[in-house]
C-alpha cells in the first residue's frame, strides 16, 4: 500500500513539474503562432450532415461564435452554398423552429422562435417539432473562452432549457444535479446543501473548510466557504458542470470540479415577457406553490437593454415535530430578484452591470428521528441571504478577446439549534439555544486575454480574490448568552494563468495550461492565538485530444487543484494550523455520436491522488471543528449516453468509484472504514421521454429513475451514520400551447422513504438516530406564460 502510494504521489508531481516546463516553452512561442492566421474564404460551403456539425463547419470557416440558448434539434441539413453568415443561418436553420440573431461582429446567438410562430408551423403540418438533443450546445464558455463543445477536451455536462422546462417544482441547482452523472450533495435542506463532484468529498457538515466546488453565476464567482445558495433556477440559458480538478483557469478550491450557472443575455432588440405559477402538495405533508416572472426591455434599441426576473416561493414542509405539537415544520420561503442591464458600447464592445438577491427562510430543520417526525424543545430556523453584484466588460482589441469581470458577493446565513444537552455543561437550565450565524464578503477581480481567431487557440489571464469569513456562535438560555465562537478568516489570492492549444496534425490537439498563486491566510479563533500562513504554489494541466467532426473527441488529461491551509480544533481551546489540500487527477475520457447523431456516448476513466484532505467535523461539545484527515485516491469511471429513437428519447448514466483513504489520520479517523463520506460507490440513473402531438399542440411525457448507492456520514465512527442505498422513480408530461407552456411532475411516484446524505442536530447527533428522509410523492403542476 505504502509503495503504491508513494509511486501515485511521485507519479502525480513528475507530471506537475513536466506540465511546468512544457508551458514555460510553450508560452514563450505562443504569441507568434497565436497570430499567424490564414485567410478567410470568399465563399462559405457547408457540406450535407446534421445541424451540429453543419453549425461546426461553419464556425470554422468563418471565425464566428455561435451561441446556443436552447437544445438543438437533431435534424439533416443539404449542402449550403452561401456568401455570408447571416444568409448561411437562415438556411441551415428553416425549418427548425430556431432563428439566429446577431449579438455583435463576430459572435450569433440561437434562439427557439417566438412560441406562436413555432405553434402555427405545428398546425400547419401537424406535427411535432423535431427531437431535441440535450446538451447541444455548440459554443461554451467552460474553458474561460468561447469554444465548440465538441473540441473542448474534459468531461462536461451541458444542462439546458430542455431540462429546465420539465423542473416543475424542483428548481434549485440540487435538482439539476440528479439528472447528471457523478454529482451528488447533502439533503441538510434550502440553502445548506453541500455539492460535490467526481468523489472529491470531505464531509457532510458545514464547517468553515472552502467549497471543494466553485460555484459561479456567467463569469463571476459566487462562492467560497459557504453552502450552496440554492437560487432558484429562473432564466436561465443553461448549467455548465466540469467535473475533475480545474485549478488551471479556476483556481483554489475547485478540487472536485465547477458549475456555471448561465444566465438568459439581455436581447437588445426585441421586448418580451414571461410569468409562470405553480402548485405542490406533498404527501403527508403540506401544499404550497410558487411565482416567476422574467421581463426584457430594449431601452435604447440595438444598444441598451435591461433584463429582470423575480420571483417567489414557498416550499411545503413534511416533517412533524411531535414534541411541540407542531405539523410541517420545514415550510420554506424562498423570494428572489435579478437583474441585468447590458450596453453595446460600439465596435464590439459591451459592458453588463448585473445583480442578484435571494433570501431563503426556513422555520425549522428537516431532519428525523422516527419516520416523519421528531421531537425538539424549540424552533430549529435556518436561514440564507444571498446578494451579489458583477460588472462585465468585454470586447476586442485588434484580432484579440479582452474581458473583465468584477464580483462583490455578501453572503449571511444562519442556524439555530436545541443545545438543551448542553445545560449541564453550562451550568444552567433547559431549554438552551444555539445560535449561529456565519458571513462571507467576497471580492473578485479577473482579466483575461484571448485570440479567437488564432490557428493555436490561447488564453492568459490575472485574478485577484479577497474572502472574509466570520462566523459567531453562542448559547441561550434563560435569558442569558455565552460566547461559544467568535472567529475570522481572512484569505487573498493573486494569481496569473494561461492555456494553449497546439495543433500536432488535423486530429490532433495538445492543450497545456498553468496556474501560479500565491495565498495569504489570516485565521483568529476563539482563544489567544493567531494564525497565518502564506502559500506559493503552481496548478498546471496538461491534455492530448483526438477530435473527428463525424465522430467526435477522445482525450488524456492531467490536471490539479488546491485549498489553502486551514487551522483545526482539536478542543474548544486548542488551535493548530493544518497544511492545505493538494488533488492531482488523470483521466481518459470521451465523447463521441453515431448514427446520424441520434447516439451520442460520453464518460471518462479517472483516477485521482488527494493529499492532506481536510473534513470538518463535530467535536465533543456539538461545535464544528476541522481536521487534517490524510491521504486519499478515487478511481471510478462514468458512463452516460442518449438516444433519440424517431419520438421517443432513451438518456442513462451510471458512475462506478472507489473513493478510500490511503493513509488515515492517527486519532482523527476511523481506519477500519475508509471511505469518504457523502459519495457512493454506484449510482445510475435512466430516463425516457416520449413526444406526440395532442389536439394539434407538440406534448411530451416522461418517466426517470435515479438509484443512489450505500454511503456514509463521517469519518468519525462515533457520529456515522449509513444512508443513501435507495432509489427514486419520477413521472411527468409537457404541453405547449402556443404562449402556455403547461407541465406536470410527480416526483417520488413510490413515495420511498430513503435516508439521504445529511443530519440534523449537532449537540443530539451522538445519542439519537437522526435520518434526513427524501421527500416524500410530490405533485407539482406548472403554467408558463409568454406575453
Amino acid at each position: 500500500m505504502a509503495t503504491a502510494r508513494g509511486f501515485s504521489i511521485s507519479f502525480a508531481r513528475s507530471c506537475r513539474y513536466a506540465c511546468v516546463a512544457l508551458m514555460a516553452s510553450y508560452i514563450s512561442n505562443a504569441p507568434a503562432a497565436a497570430r499567424s492566421t490564414g485567410a478567410k474564404p470568399a465563399a462559405i460551403v457547408i457540406p450535407a450532415g446534421s445541424l451540429r456539425t453543419a453549425l461546426d463547419a461553419l464556425a470554422r470557416q468563418t471565425g464566428i461564435s455561435i451561441g446556443m440558448a436552447g437544445t438543438l434539434p437533431a435534424t439533416q441539413t443539404r449542402r449550403i452554398d452561401a456568401s455570408d453568415v447571416a444568409q448561411a443561418l437562415k438556411r441551415l436553420l428553416s425549418g427548425t423552429h430556431l432563428r439566429a440573431i446577431r449579438v455583435d461582429a463576430t459572435t450569433w446567438r440561437i434562439e427557439p422562435e417566438p412560441r406562436h410562430a413555432a405553434r402555427s408551423l405545428a398546425a400547419d403540418t401537424h406535427a411535432t417539432p423535431p427531437p431535441a438533443t440535450e446538451g447541444a450546445d455548440i459554443i461554451v464558455t467552460a474553458s474561460k473562452r468561447d469554444e465548440r463543445l465538441s473540441d473542448l477536451p474534459v468531461s462536461i455536462t451541458i444542462v439546458g432549457t430542455h431540462a429546465l422546462d420539465r423542473l416543475a417544482g424542483k428548481r434549485g441547482l440540487v435538482d439539476l444535479l440528479a439528472t447528471t452523472d457523478g454529482a451528488f450533495s447533502t439533503n441538510l435542506g434550502p440553502g445548506r446543501d453541500r455539492v460535490f463532484l467526481r468523489g472529491v468529498a470531505d464531509s457532510a457538515f458545514n464547517g468553515t473548510s472552502q467549497s471543494l466546488v466553485s460555484l459561479y453565476i456567467d463569469d463571476a464567482r459566487i462562492g467560497y466557504s459557504s453552502p450552496d445558495p440554492d437560487l432558484r433556477m429562473v432564466d436561465i440559458d443553461r448549467i455548465e458542470i466540469l467535473r475533475g480538478p480545474q485549478g488551471t483557469l479556476y483556481g483554489t478550491g475547485a478540487l472536485g470540479g465547477v458549475i456555471r450557472i448561465v444566465t438568459t443575455v439581455p436581447d437588445l432588440d426585441r421586448v418580451s415577457a414571461t410569468v409562470a405559477g405553480e402548485a405542490t402538495g406533498i404527501n403527508n405533508g403540506a401544499v404550497g406553490g410558487a411565482f416567476d416572472g422574467t421581463v426584457n426591455v430594449p431601452i435604447v434599441a440595438g444598444r441598451l437593454a435591461l433584463r429582470a426576473s423575480i420571483w417567489t416561493e414557498t416550499m411545503p414542509g413534511w416533517i412533524d415535530d411531535t414534541g411541540r405539537g407542531k405539523p410541517d415544520v420545514n415550510r420554506t420561503a424562498r423570494p428572489g430578484v435579478r437583474a441585468a442591464l447590458r450596453w453595446a458600447i460600439g465596435n464590439g464592445w459591451t459592458a453588463t452591470a448585473s445583480g442578484i438577491g435571494q433570501w431563503i427562510d426556513a422555520r425549522d430543520s428537516q431532519y428525523a428521528t422516527k419516520g416523519l417526525s421528531r421531537t425538539t424543545a424549540i424552533a430549529e430556523p435556518q436561514d440564507n441571504d444571498f446578494v451579489s453584484g458583477t460588472l462585465d466588460i468585454h470586447g476586442p482589441v485588434g484580432s484579440l478577446d479582452v474581458q473583465s469581470t468584477t464580483t462583490i458577493v455578501s453572503h449571511v446565513f444562519g442556524s439555530t439549534y436545541d443545545a438543551s444537552s448542553m445545560a449541564a455543561a453550562l451550568g444552567t437550565i433547559a431549554p438552551v439555544a444555539y445560535v449561529e450565524d456565519r458571513s462571507i464578503e467576497l471580492v473578485t477581480q479577473e482579466i483575461r486575454l484571448s485570440d479567437p481567431t488564432a490557428r493555436h487557440p490561447w488564453i492568459v489571464g490575472a485574478s485577484v480574490l479577497d474572502a472574509t469569513t466570520r462566523l459567531n456562535g453562542r448559547f441561550k438560555s434563560n435569558g442569558a448568552t455565552v460566547i461559544a465562537r467568535d472567529d475570522r478568516e481572512a484569505v487573498f489570492e493573486a494569481a496569473v494563468f494561461a492555456e494553449g492549444t497546439q495543433r500536432l496534425s488535423p486530429a490532433l490537439d495538445f492543450k497545456l495550461g498553468l496556474r501560479g498563486f500565491v495565498t495569504v491566510n489570516d485565521i483568529e479563533q476563539q482563544g489567544p492565538n493567531e494564525q497565518n500562513a502564506t502559500k506559493l504554489g503552481v496548478t498546471p494541466s496538461a491534455t492530448l485530444s483526438w477530435h473527428r467532426d463525424d465522430a467526435g473527441l477522445l482525450w488524456l488529461r492531467y490536471a490539479s487543484a488546491i485549498r489553502p491551509a486551514g487551522v483545526t480544533r482539536a478542543i474548544a481551546t486548542t488551535e493548530q494550523r493544518i497544511p492545505g489540500d493538494e488533488l492531482q487527477s488523470l483521466e481518459f475520457g470521451w465523447r463521441i455520436r453515431g448514427l446520424d447523431d441520434r447516439l451520442s456516448l460520453s464518460g471518462a476513466i479517472f483516477g485521482s491522488f488527494w493529499e492532506h484532505l481536510r473534513s470538518d467535523v463535530v467535536g465533543s461539545d456539538g461545535l464544528f471543528g476541522t481536521v487534517d484527515a490524510g491521504n486519499a485516491t478515487n478511481y471510478g469511471v462514468e458512463f452516460g449516453g442518449r438516444f433519440d429513437a424517431g419520438r421517443a428519447t432513451i438518456d442513462f448514466g451510471t458512475t462506478i468509484q472507489r473513493a478510500r483513504l490511503t493513509a488515515p489520520a492517527k486519532g482523527q479517523v476511523d481506519v477500519n472504514d475508509r471511505r469518504l463520506p457523502v459519495v457512493p460507490d454506484y449510482s445510475a440513473r435512466l430516463g425516457l421521454t416520449r413526444r406526440f402531438s395532442l389536439i394539434d399542440l407538440p406534448a411530451s411525457g416522461y418517466v426517470s429513475a435515479r438509484y443512489i448507492g450505500q454511503t456514509r456520514l463521517s469519518f468519525d465512527p462515533a457520529l456515522d451514520r449509513p444512508a443513501g442505498d435507495y432509489a427514486t422513480i419520477g413521472v411527468g408530461a409537457t404541453l405547449d400551447d402556443g404562449r402556455r407552456h403547461w407541465s406536470v411532475d410527480i416526483d417520488n411516484l413510490l413515495d420511498g422513504r430513503g435516508n439521504s446524505f445529511g443530519f440534523g442536530n449537532p449537540f443530539t447527533l451522538a445519542t439519537t438516530t437522526q435520518t434526513v428522509p427524501i421527500r416524500p410523492r410530490a405533485i407539482t403542476l406548472r403554467l408558463a406564460i409568454g406575453l
